[in-house]
């Protein structure tokens, strides 16, 4: 019965790390402009990330619920800045000899903040969090501070690598798509700002209908 709590992060952490966000991008980009060793580096502290974020949700679930549905201000500032973001990519074209120091220079200074950054303050994850361990206790069992700590280390330890695989997942993409040609870089940077744009528009008008 313990391990359903291991499966159940680590599916959930799965399913929330799919959709491509800005931690996705950044492992995407980091491994098309530089190598898979310090993509890597964003992942295992993107990992770490996402489990703050869900013991944070944990712990503040009813008080985090509440203040977003009250301040969709924040949303809204997600969804502009996922749009941005989108456009972006949409337009960029690749260069074939980037400049690896300036590269370095703009994102190498520190992987692991990166990682970490992207994923703990990131609204919108924390808001599926809320909706999954509410979803978990209504559902199938409890999953609050309350449970049994060798319970919690368990549903923690498969968000980490639940999260770790997923990134891992779309650092090997990454990998073959920079094996390929520019037109194919180019073509990569288009899916992202498209997906970017369409989760925009998406997030926008669930926002909008609530």
């Amino acid at each position: 019965m313990i391990t359903l709590y291991l499966i159940l992060g680590l599916l959930t952490a799965i399913i929330g790390a799919l959709p491509l966000g800005a931690v996705n991008i950044a492992v995407i980009n980091t491994t098309i402009k530089e190598d898979t060793k310090k993509a890597f580096k964003i992942t295992i502290a993107a990992g770490v990330g996402e489990v703050f974020l869900a013991l944070f949700a944990l712990h503040c679930s009813l008080e985090l619920s509440a203040f977003f549905e009250n301040n969709q201000w924040i949303q809204a500032i997600i969804i502009l800045v996922f749009l941005s973001i989108g456009v972006y990519f949409l337009i960029k074209k690749n260069n074939s000899q980037p400049n690896k120091k300036q590269v370095k220079t703009k994102i190498g200074k520190s992987k692991f903040l990166t990682g970490f950054s992207l994923a703990f303050l990131n609204p919108p994850v924390i808001i599926y969090w809320i909706v999954a361990i509410a979803l978990t206790n209504k559902h199938l069992f409890e999953l609050t501070l309350s449970t049994p700590l060798t319970a919690l280390f368990l549903f923690f330890c498969g968000v980490y690598f639940g999260k770790i695989i997923t990134l891992y997942l779309y650092s090997k993409w990454g990998n073959r798509m920079s094996k390929k040609s520019d037109h194919s870089k180019d073509k990569l940077f288009r899916i992202i700002g498209i997906a970017l744009i369409i989760i925009s528009f998406a997030q926008g008008l669930k926002l909008f209908i609530a």
